[in-house]
């Protein structure tokens, strides 16, 4: 990786810099595999839940160390990546990307070979590392590529991969863990992202965009000047408010939602079949591999009544020893599943697709309403679009959490579709409203916030509540913030226009056009 040390200085582009469109593939597909790789963690914590090498059946802060194993990842994703940010105005950008795509990589493989909790958490936190090097550089570089007028469309499509990713890993994580296990969910996107680092270090560094046209390069700011500057930027202060309250909600709830339909939803029971399953389990020289004097414990329990997870579990607790649970209780879990019932891999399938439909088309069409707008004169537009969406789709959150499935899911859907439709808004916001030399800096000190003060903390923060009362109360409050992210982004209108202007003319906040 070279430090640039020398740029020539280039207006913001009229139009679309030659190979933008490549850059643009690229850098997709980089971002797909970016959000494929968090949320497998998400579709297979009901199966890291029950796997006692992992946690003990009868913690009573299991919800909490699972919560911490997001938390860990956006604590690294948030620190390191004001680093990488002041990187990226300065270095290589493809360099940086692609020696971030292949340690992340590598880290989500270290997932899948974890021996332990601990073990798990720390290879969650080197995929951290890795994305913080992507997260702020990308979406500056694309910025350098498009002209404003259609930086809404172009993040939207870069953004696209947020639902369309996650819910990839919310399918391939739910499917590959029911059929190989769950450590295979995180094994088989190695290699995919490896290929797509290598490809990095085969492009064209972009030019950069100068602070007015014909102005020399003007020497690096200090991180100190750099935030005071986007401090007096009232548009950026108030999209990264909005956008930090939405992550709390989208964050936490995405890492646990999973499981909170699993443990709501899913049904068990103890029948002779169930039994029957049991038995035929051999090892390969034809030893049973759960134990007669289990099996019989097993009758025990009223036959033909259905458990949800925690009943069930608490059940097998009571009937078997602490070794004995250690050894057969996945097993039991896997044979014991109530006919009808819905499964781990259905309801991963259920979102994974939902997200896919819903969140690809809101991303799409929040860009386009918002370039829409802007170009036809509405003052404020993404900040109207952003905040319009959250509003929205407050109400069908929460009827979400009275509605049982399949009618559920009609809800989710519209949840999701109204709390993606900002992505693309909010995102051209911070670009249009950042000057070029600083821009990658300005998102790489936004992921820092929206980060720390949201999905770092809010699996942990949902997590205890639920250890404290439930799933279903920890999401109820969080639910109520969805308005308040809202409510931030619809203030933000009255200062936009203005912003945009005074960062195209490459002037900091109370400067003068000369």
């Amino acid at each position: 990786m070279k430090r640039e040390d020398s740029i020539s200085p280039a207006a913001s582009p009229s139009h679309a810099v030659a190979g933008a469109g490549w850059a643009l593939a690229l850098l997709l597909a980089i971002n797909l595999f970016n959000y494929i790789d968090r949320q497998v963690l998400s579709a297979t914590l009901p199966k890291i839940r029950l796997d006692p090498t992992m946690l003990r059946p009868d913690d009573p802060w299991a919800q909490t160390k699972l919560g911490a194993l997001t938390t860990a990842f956006m604590a690294a994703y948030m620190l390191f990546s004001p680093l990488f940010g002041r990187l990226g105005d300065r270095w290589s950008r493809w360099g940086i990307v692609g020696g971030a795509v292949i340690v992340w990589s590598l880290a989500t493989g270290g997932s899948g070979l974890a021996m332990g909790y601990i073990m798990l958490l720390a290879t969650r936190c080197l995929v951290g590392i890795g994305e913080a090097a992507y997260g702020p550089v990308a979406p500056a570089m694309l910025s350098d590529l498009y002209p404003v007028e259609r930086r809404g469309r172009i993040l939207a499509w870069f953004y696209m991969a947020i639902p369309v990713g996650s819910a990839l890993g919310f399918i391939i994580g739910a499917q590959v863990a029911e059929i190989a296990g769950w450590r295979w969910a995180f094994l088989v996107v190695v290699l995919p992202g490896l290929l797509l680092g290598i490809l990095c270090f085969f492009m064209k560094e972009p030019p950069r965009a100068s602070t007015q046209e014909g102005q020399a390069q003007e020497p690096a700011s200090s991180y100190w000047n750099i935030l005071r500057e986007l401090g007096r930027i009232r548009s950026f202060v108030l999209c990264s408010a909005g956008m930090t309250v939405s992550t709390f909600v989208l964050g936490g709830v995405a890492t646990v939602m999973q499981l909170y339909l699993f443990e709501r939803e899913a049904r068990f029971t103890i029948t002779p079949e169930v039994l029957d399953k049991l038995a035929a389990l051999r090892t390969a020289d034809g030893t049973a591999i759960i134990p007669l004097a289990v099996r019989q414990r097993l009758t025990q329990l009223p036959a033909g009544q259905s458990w949800q997870a925690a009943e069930l579990r608490q059940l097998l607790q009571e009937k078997l020893t602490p070794q004995e649970y250690l050894l057969y209780s996945t097993w039991i879990f896997d044979a014991a599943t109530a006919p009808g019932s819905w499964t781990n891999g259905l309801i991963g399938l259920y979102i994974g697709g939902l997200v896919v439909v819903g969140g690809l088309i809101a991303t799409l069409a929040g860009g386009l309403a918002g370039d829409y707008l802007r170009n036809r004169g509405v003052k404020g537009a993404y900040f109207w679009v952003a905040g319009g969406g959250m509003l929205v789709g407050f109400p069908a959150f929460v009827a979400l959490l009275y509605t049982p499935l399949p009618w559920g899911w009609v809800f989710f859907f519209i949840a999701v579709f109204f709390l993606f439709f900002n992505t693309g808004p909010a995102n051209a916001i911070l670009a249009n409203v950042a000057r070029s030399p600083i821009r990658a800096t300005a998102f790489a000190i936004n992921i820092f916030v929206i980060h720390a003060f949201g999905d770092a903390i809010s699996p942990l923060i949902i997590g205890v509540i639920a250890d404290l009362s439930s799933l279903q109360t920890a999401f109820l409050l969080v639910a109520f913030l969805i308005p308040v992210s809202g409510g931030l982004w619809l203030w933000g209108r009255h200062y936009l226009d203005a912003d945009t202007q005074r960062a195209e003319a490459g002037l900091k906040p109370g400067d003068e056009p000369h």
